[in-house]
């Protein structure tokens, strides 16, 4: 069963932040599953209470979704190291002076937000409103304090916005290092493959070919698609007369479950902040 495609944008929204917005808009608890918005057993609900706001809660909810909306980037990780307590993060909504980040002048405004994902992450988002479209700037980190990373988007002055404005708040350090998305992470993936703890179940795995290494003529990469893409190489190699062995022909370069994708110079996509996700998500970049 589909749903119309004007309530797609919801697909982006964690839940527990529509859940929060929705119970302090009603004063009552709100019942949904941590499984996505639009899931099976959320969709209906859902929709009827969206159908249900005011015009300037539908407003508000839409921009919070806007801001939630990471499907089309390539997110790049930072370590940050001697990180400080979150008190000095969330102790206020922050401003920041937005002229150092734009070519025109004119009056803006800028604050810096922060939400908690889960335990394992904080979203920071720090944006400029201006009536001059070419002054208003959107800046989004993904900031994981137990692993000392720091996911942000790979957008102009993006790295020198987090050195100035949102650094202090969370290292007593002034410098980060970027930390590049190379083949023996994806690789990794395979190492925890009999670890309950550590096993992350890959639904999308590529394979880069290279003549001079395989040997193989006609092919530049192999791209695996599956529910357990690992497990069904495994049987698929146990089970054939001939062992294909295509697995070890060249380097794995992505790799991707239904959460989140990493790939070798490009870096992660995430798919869906639910807290389930994030977990996963925080056991890959450990491995970094």
């Amino acid at each position: 069963m589909g749903f119309e495609p004007e309530y797609d944008y919801l697909e982006s929204l964690p839940t527990y932040i529509f859940q929060d917005l929705v119970e302090r808009w009603q004063k009552k608890t709100l019942e949904l599953k941590p499984n996505g918005l639009l899931s099976e057993d959320n969709r209906d609900k859902v929709i009827e209470i969206v159908n249900d706001l005011k015009i300037s809660q539908s407003k508000h909810l839409t921009k919070v979704a806007e801001n939630f909306d990471l499907s089309s980037v390539w997110w790049q990780a930072y370590s940050v190291e001697r990180i400080k307590p979150l008190v000095d993060l969330y102790n206020r909504q922050k401003s920041f002076n937005v002229t150092p980040y734009v070519t025109e002048e004119g009056k803006a405004k800028g604050r810096i937000t922060s939400t908690d994902l889960s335990e394992q992450a904080t979203f920071i988002i720090a944006e400029s409103s201006s009536r001059i479209a070419t002054l208003r700037k959107r800046f989004r980190f993904i900031y994981f304090p137990t692993v000392k990373l720091v996911l942000m988007e790979p957008f102009d002055l993006c790295e020198i916005f987090f050195k100035n404005e949102i650094l202090p708040y969370i290292s007593k350090e002034d410098k980060f290092i970027k930390k590049p998305i190379r083949a023996r992470l994806i690789k990794s993936f395979a190492k925890y493959k009999d670890d309950p703890m550590q096993r992350i179940t890959l639904t999308d795995l590529k394979i880069k070919i290279s003549l001079e290494t395989s040997g193989i003529e006609g092919l530049n990469q192999i791209i695996i698609q599956g529910d357990d893409v690992i497990r069904g190489a495994e049987t698929l190699e146990q089970r054939h007369e001939i062992s294909l062995k295509f697995m070890n022909s060249g380097p794995w370069v992505a790799a991707g479950t239904q959460d989140f994708q990493f790939e070798v110079s490009k870096g992660v996509k995430i798919h869906r902040l639910e807290n389930s996700s994030l977990k996963k998500l925080l056991i890959v970049l450990s491995w970094l």
